[in-house]
């Protein structure tokens, strides 16, 4: 799989995390807005219409919410679309409306007609390379190692940055102002420390001014803006409407 298609992918697979992480928030402040008393009875089956539905989401979601988590550090690692069972490459067009997928079609297939199930995610084993220098530290003292260093670089903000540590896996999320800083934070994880299996799920923080430049710039240009993420329910012929043109191996039959 080439680097593009890793990163078409990946685009995918952030954009779905972040989709469903903001709506579990919308529904979280629905919740506790009608946390209040109620008064009256519509109120009241108000508040149970939308419990229900918060508690199935909260439940699924989170399920998926674990198996992109594990595809991010599976394509940190090497391992991506790599079938779990059969150990042979997942079809592109596969991954493609599937990008968390962990079995070929084959043993899709398989599974489902033996109501065979795939282990749980945090049952899955996978180790990145940890640096030599950090080999006999623990997760916390890696972490604490990893802001020491950050904090030291005078480019960096790192109140809104969160970082965990698994099996040689750095694992980013939070925020920070902006694209230069987010990519020293890179650098300094991969060229300094030598951190080779990163998983990056961080946000920019980019000013409001420049993205109502950009948005009516691009609103000039081609009469809408165009996605930061690509829309994995979009058609072929829909990126080729806008312009952008699919990996070859999505593209082929």
């Amino acid at each position: 799989m080439t680097k593009e298609e890793v990163l078409f992918l990946k685009n995918m697979l952030v954009d779905r995390r972040n989709n469903i992480l903001e709506r579990v928030e919308r529904l979280a402040a629905a919740w506790q807005e009608l946390e209040e008393p109620a008064i009256e009875l519509e109120e009241e089956a108000q508040k149970a219409s939308i419990a229900k539905p918060y508690d199935e989401l909260d439940k699924n979601r989170k399920t998926e919410i674990e198996q992109i988590d594990l595809a991010l550090i599976k394509m940190s690692v090497g391992d991506y679309g790599i079938c779990e069972s059969c150990g042979d490459d997942i079809a592109p067009k596969r991954l493609q409306v599937i990008p968390w997928a962990r079995l070929c079609v084959e043993c899709a297939r398989d599974f489902e007609k033996h109501h065979t199930s795939l282990p749980e995610t945090s049952e899955v084993t996978i180790s990145g390379k940890i640096p030599e220098e950090y080999r006999d530290l623990n997760p916390q003292q890696v972490i604490d190692l990893i802001y020491e260093q950050l904090q030291n670089d005078d480019r960096i903000e790192v109140e809104e940055l969160r970082i965990s540590f698994k099996k040689g896996v750095v694992l980013l999320d939070g925020r920070l102002e902006s694209e230069t800083e987010h990519q020293v934070v890179l650098k300094v994880l991969s060229d300094s420390m030598g951190f080779s299996s990163v998983v990056d799920r961080i946000e920019i923080n980019e000013p409001e001014a420049n993205l109502e430049e950009v948005s009516e710039g691009a609103q000039e240009e081609d009469g809408e803006p165009e996605p930061i993420f690509f829309d994995r329910e979009m058609s072929e012929e829909a990126f080729n409407a806008r312009g952008i043109s699919l990996p070859a191996s999505f593209v082929a039959c």
